[in-house]
């Protein structure tokens, strides 16, 4: 009997390392994806600003690039929230069967990607092209109004406006992860049955 269960720990062993190695080519194609994400996002966003902006008159074109900064601080306030919330009260909810814990817990563990995802990709795609948007609009006013003073202030303001939204946001879900993780996790159940 004890010579059967010798046999079988080499074979433990084995299945294990074959798991890890699975799961660590799983993480490898992680930035292939990302790399996919990113290209499609913002092709979609561009291509978005490009026919709002080419057709327009400021006034929609500064809804548009208000519209962009919000996004971005919204999501980037994702990102940093998943990172810093604790998956204890969630796995508690979940086992309690609440909406949308089970979809916390999921995110929670999936922490890096969607922080990935949320930051990396949403934030700064979204940024990419308010940077474009606002080039757009300083050209239109450029050629409207001849001022060069107007323009400048305009890429000034949306800088301040990206980088203080950010900060804010930052602060905000990193005080409030768990609150901003569960509010996401039951939008998103909604969507996909818990």
């Amino acid at each position: 009997m004890k010579h059967n269960s010798d046999e079988q720990q080499p074979i433990q062993k084995q299945k294990k390392e074959d798991e890890k190695h699975k799961k660590a080519k799983k993480k490898n194609l992680w930035p292939l994806y990302a790399l996919i994400i990113t290209l499609f996002l913002s092709f979609v966003f561009s291509l978005l600003s490009e026919l709002v902006l080419g057709n327009t008159n400021l006034v929609i074109a500064y809804v548009l690039i208000i519209i962009i900064i919000l996004i971005s601080i919204f999501f980037d306030m994702i990102g940093t929230a998943v990172t810093a919330c604790d998956i204890e009260p969630f796995l508690s909810m979940s086992a309690r069967k609440v909406k949308g814990a089970k979809m916390a817990v999921k995110l929670v563990k999936n922490a890096e990607k969607v922080s990935s995802v949320c930051a990396d990709i949403i934030g700064d795609i979204c940024g990419i092209v308010s940077g474009a948007c606002g080039g757009a609009i300083v050209l239109m006013q450029f050629v409207n109004n001849g001022s060069i003073f107007i323009s400048v202030l305009f890429s000034a303001v949306i800088a301040a406006l990206m980088v203080s939204g950010k900060a804010l946001g930052k602060s905000y879900a990193m005080s409030k992860s768990n609150k901003i993780i569960f509010f996401v996790a039951k939008t998103l159940s909604v969507f996909k049955k818990d």
